[in-house]
């Protein structure tokens, strides 16, 4: 017996994802205070970010702020990293710690040598910053070279709302 095309769900699947699109797009911060470095030769950059603020009437001054945050981690040392996602914070002006609430965030991710590694980090928080002030990404313990720790700096940025 010989199939017939599935043309009825083709196209209104090509239209949902289509107006998923716009709403997925990462762009670069508006402001960028460049890659945190630390020894030896690891890099963290915000590489793209979108940012979301949702004012609500009822609630006001707790308005609903979702970051996505494009990390870019580079390895040019000798050992191999492991990424704990879980471990990254994201902060405003006011310095309250906004953890990540990215999906499969423990699911570590490792960086040979020699290698860049990109990913995404979501953030969501009520009250806390806002898409038109600076955060800071604060990797902390989030990288480790075996079971030490690589300490490394915060990376700074304006989000472009």
């Amino acid at each position: 017996m010989k199939r017939q095309p599935t043309r009825g769900i083709v196209l209104p699947a090509a239209l949902f994802l289509g107006a998923l699109a716009p709403a997925c797009a990462l762009s670069p911060p508006l402001q960028n205070g460049g890659a945190a470095k630390a020894s030896p030769g690891v890099q963290v950059a915000v590489v793209g970010q979108s940012c979301e603020q949702s004012v609500e009437s009822d609630l006001p001054g707790v308005d609903l702020v979702e970051t996505t945050v494009q990390v870019q981690v580079r390895n040019a040392g000798p050992t191999q990293l492991t990424i704990h996602r879980e471990a990254f914070d994201l902060r405003g002006p006011e310095g309250e710690a906004i953890p990540t609430s990215t999906w499969c965030a423990r699911e570590p991710l490792s960086v040979d040598p020699g290698q860049t590694r990109t990913f995404n980090l979501r953030f969501v928080s009520r009250g806390g910053p806002s898409c038109t002030q600076p955060m800071q990404l604060e990797p902390s313990s989030a990288i480790t070279a075996g079971t030490s720790p690589i300490g490394i700096g915060a990376v700074t940025f304006v989000p472009r709302a």
